[in-house]
């Protein structure tokens, strides 16, 4: 059934995106010779199954974002609008058009998690079909909603909700996921190099006004701080959701972590962006990992542009 799936999604991708004009440029590497790791980094794709807009919209930033020669793709959440199973089959099959199953880590949104008009099935429901969904087009990466791979050496942790409060709509982490989380940060802190980590959802008070403007940040916010600020571990921590245009806070230190904080590839920055071309459709990030540094470059893949200022965090490691 998985393979039929694929197939079916690989077909219904030439359909959705046929792609016009001239192959995006190639995406250089500051030091391709010296480089241990690399990634592409999106987040909020937000495929909405009647929109063609949206189909070609995302399908040109994965052909792009092809032309870097990465590692891995990184998508943040929020791949589809109402989280429908022919969404996801939209997504992935233009996904897996451009990238083999083990070049691809997918983290799960509110919108590919929340019962809603369109898709009227409990959250349990919802979890279950985006694992089986996650680990039929992409690597199986076990029967949780969050997990960890290593890529080159490099460990990645998945952070996935497990419900939502009520009124206040805030991310559910349980206290096993984050037990977890301790753990995989222990094991990460023996091998001496970085980690990883990717969910939806910001961290409260990190990352400037777009982590108190931005609903749905984790319960258990407290713990998760500590966990990550007293790990240890070289970290950096990946979040989307806010919506937020690229500006001064979506890149912010606080100890041993770095929080990026990405706007939506496929809607935009619909929130204070700093200048217009930074709260454009198509934005997401280059991450390049080195032995003593790693370099993260804002870019928008539709456009082939790299954001003015936003172009060279290089980060010491080690």
């Amino acid at each position: 059934m998985t393979v039929i799936m694929r197939l079916i999604a690989l077909v219904i991708s030439v359909f959705l995106f046929l792609p016009m004009g001239a192959v995006p440029e190639k995406i250089e590497k500051q030091d391709a010779e010296n480089c241990l790791l690399s990634a592409t980094v999106l987040s909020d794709l937000h495929m909405e199954s009647n929109s063609r807009e949206r189909h070609q919209r995302i399908g040109g930033v994965l052909q792009a974002a092809k032309q870097a020669d990465n590692d891995v793709l990184l998508l943040l959440g929020d791949n589809t609008m109402n989280g429908q199973m022919i969404e996801t089959m939209f997504v992935y099959g233009l996904v897996s058009r451009n990238f083999s199953r083990n070049e691809v880590i997918s983290v799960p949104g509110n919108h590919d998690l929340d019962s809603n008009d369109e898709n009227m099935v409990s959250h349990e429901m919802l979890v279950d079909r985006f694992v089986r969904m996650r680990n039929g087009f992409f690597a199986d990466d076990g029967d949780k909603i969050y997990f960890s791979r290593e890529v080159n050496g490099y460990k990645f942790i998945v952070l996935g909700g497990e419900g939502r409060t009520g009124a206040d709509g805030k991310q559910i982490l349980s206290d096993e996921q984050l037990d977890w989380l301790e753990s995989e940060l222990a094991l990460a802190k023996e091998s001496g190099k970085p980690c990883f980590v990717l969910n939806h959802y910001l961290v409260y008070g990190r990352n400037g006004g777009r982590s108190y403007a931005a609903f749905n940040i984790a319960d258990n916010n407290d713990r998760l701080t500590e966990i990550l600020e007293n790990s240890g571990v070289r970290t950096f921590y990946f979040s989307g959701h806010s919506h937020y245009g690229v500006n001064f806070d979506s890149v912010q230190t606080t100890g041993n972590v770095t929080y990026i904080n990405l706007p939506s590839t496929g809607n935009g920055g619909n929130y204070d962006p700093a200048n217009e071309a930074c709260g454009d459709t198509g934005i997401g990030m280059q991450m390049e990992v080195y032995e003593d540094r790693a370099v993260l470059r804002f870019r928008n893949y539709l456009t082939e542009e790299w954001l003015e200022s936003f172009d060279n965090y290089v980060f010491t490691l080690n």
